[in-house]
């Protein structure tokens, strides 16, 4: 086998970063090389298949002229490309769509035989066919979501008083960093492998149940959405089947590390649990219980269990009420703008101020933004509720202008899809025309995620604002995924350094964090960016940053985020004790 590797046109690395099938023959029609999607498709291994020749697969359909006629048009013209069918090793048929390309020497000499191809949908699929094609997800052939809902009704019809049932939700941690880090194609080939590993455990732990209730065709698994899957277990309740010690098996074996196309990958996941007739009465119901609980098994860090309980339930119903109440709230003027003043670092007087939205809901009391904007942004309220905060805040910068308070600037928080909303801009500039504020006394804050993730559009996006005097801060620096080259390229005039990194600096300690500090603070002063530092609660942070020369300061020393009447009040005391 050696000697038929040598002088191969493709190095394995490159072989493997095509997502169709490859196969390398020599000019006799030797198999020199194959990929991992050929030796996937075909069933046959690496090792079966280097040294024969492709008619190991032949499906037996076509005739000695048919090939007769590919290798005359091989010879002659160097390339023929058309549907044929093959057989894998388990005797399977299958029609695929094959490319292949002679490749010549210096002398014109064929060397090789490079042929490329991929599976096609047969035309006139049976109806059996059809079936299975609408119910199976075509990347790892689990069920599908519409499958594993039907099943699940006819579950919740046939369970009897004696059985159990429970439904488990499985997400992978983090999977966006996966696919950012290796790409999308070891991201599907990591999806297969994770999905192959849940079907495994399935089987091994359903068949060592005293009723098994199945085999391939009646399993009870579901890749449900891009990186989530279900997984349900059927048993009669005198097996006395212990959920956690199940739970914790499931999540050690998820967890083991992955290879995918040559690489190693330690992932984690989040198993949300819940039961039939105990925590659901229909399978609806049952998903949606399931998904609760890993949600808050993924809120504690991820890589862990939750059953679904009591409180779990509350939650949900907290969340679902605040979801079914967000529009008519902003009509009904249950939200309120708070504001908290930036305080010059040198001058300790107010500088500028930040709008942070608070609900006074008439049944939850006064909400945090912390609990509904990510509603809000899940479920598109963000929108109307952003154009609300913008415009009230706006109207109140304009005021205290007029109070006399001529370079106040407001810092008003911009989320992911308000940035992506086609029609945001126009409003932005409307409001601004209908509060008459000058465009320097407001200041639009933007988080390193929303913004990396367009960079392009959102280049173009603050280009444009900054072009108009609105000031633009980069919120939370330090926290995304921070690169020096995209602050060389985003047009910025603040950055934020996040306050988890203010809370550890203590005086006459060198560390981690006051390093970092410094090291943007330097950065800042060489690119022109004015630098504002968030959560400043004690004396000895202030009198650090202020030495570093951070230029603005924020945070509870100074004052928490208080309602308007109390924030003018704030802003005169300040004002006459700068004429003192």
């Amino acid at each position: 086998m050696d000697q038929l590797l040598l002088n191969v046109p493709f190095t394995a690395s490159v072989m493997d970063l095509f997502r169709d099938a490859v196969v390398v023959t020599d000019a006799q029609g030797i198999i020199l090389q194959v990929n991992k999607t050929y030796q996937d498709i075909s069933g046959y291994t690496e090792e079966e298949l280097i040294g024969q020749r492709p008619a190991k697969v032949k499906s037996g359909r076509h005739g000695d002229t048919f090939y007769q006629a590919m290798w005359q048009d091989l010879k002659s013209i160097g390339y023929w490309e058309g549907e044929i069918w093959d057989r894998r090793k388990n005797a399977e048929l299958y029609p695929k769509w094959l490319k292949i390309q002679a490749i010549r020497d210096s002398l014109h000499q064929i060397t090789h035989y490079v042929g490329v191809f991929h599976e096609t949908k047969n035309p006139n699929p049976s109806f059996h066919e059809r079936e299975r094609l609408a119910n199976i997800d075509p990347l790892t052939g689990l069920c599908n979501r519409r499958c594993y809902r039907e099943n699940l009704i006819q579950i919740c019809h046939d369970l009897s008083p004696k059985e159990q049932f429970i439904q488990l939700y499985v997400d992978i941690d983090r999977f966006k960093d996966i696919n950012e880090r290796y790409g999308y194609v070891v991201g599907d080939d990591l999806l297969t492998i994770f999905a192959d590993r849940i079907r495994s455990l399935w089987h091994e732990i359903n068949d060592n149940l005293l009723v098994p209730i199945g085999r391939d065709q009646d399993e009870l698994l579901a890749r449900f959405s891009g990186d989530e899957f279900l997984m349900g277990f059927r048993f009669l309740k005198r097996e006395g089947i212990d959920v956690d010690v199940l739970l914790q098996r499931i999540s050690n074996a998820l967890n083991a590390p992955y290879k995918a196309r040559g690489q190693t990958i330690h992932v984690s996941s989040s198993v949300g649990m819940a039961q039939l007739h105990v925590d659901a009465s229909d399978g609806d119901e049952l998903i949606a219980h399931s998904e609760a609980a890993m949600y808050v098994a993924k809120q504690t860090g991820g890589d862990g269990t939750m059953i679904f309980t009591k409180s779990i339930r509350d939650i949900l119903e907290r969340k679902r009420l605040i979801e079914r109440s967000l529009i008519s709230a902003i009509k009904a003027h249950q939200f309120e703008l708070y504001y908290q003043p930036k305080i010059g670092g040198l001058s300790r007087q107010v500088c500028g101020y930040e709008a942070l939205v608070r609900w006074n809901h008439p049944e939850l009391g006064m909400l945090s933004p912390t609990e509904f904007i990510p509603i809000a942004e899940e479920t598109g309220a963000i929108l109307p509720l952003g154009d609300w905060i913008l415009e009230q805040a706006c109207q109140y910068a304009k005021r205290l202008h007029d109070l006399g308070f001529h370079n106040l600037p407001v810092a008003v928080n911009v989320s992911a899809a308000q940035l992506s909303d086609p029609g945001w801009l126009d409003r932005l500039l409307l409001t601004l025309k209908s509060t008459q504020l000058p465009a320097h006394l407001i200041e639009l804050e933007l988080t390193e995620t929303q913004l990396l993730n367009d960079i392009e559009h959102s280049t173009d996006i603050i280009t444009y604002i900054r072009s108009l005097g609105i000031k633009v801060a980069l919120d939370d620096f330090g926290t995304g995924y921070s690169s020096l080259s995209y602050l060389r390229n985003l047009p910025l005039d603040t950055l934020k350094i996040d306050r988890s990194f203010v809370s550890h600096l203590k005086e006459g300690q060198e560390n981690y964090d006051l390093a970092i500090i410094k090291a943007v603070t330097a950065l800042a002063k060489q690119l022109g960016i004015a630098l504002v530092a968030e959560g400043v609660e004690q004396t000895t942070q202030e009198k650090i940053l202020t030495d570093i020369g951070c230029d603005q300061l924020q945070g509870y020393l100074y004052s928490k985020p208080i309602p308007a009447k109390e924030f003018l009040a704030l802003c005169l005391r300040s004002l006459a004790a700068e004429d003192a």
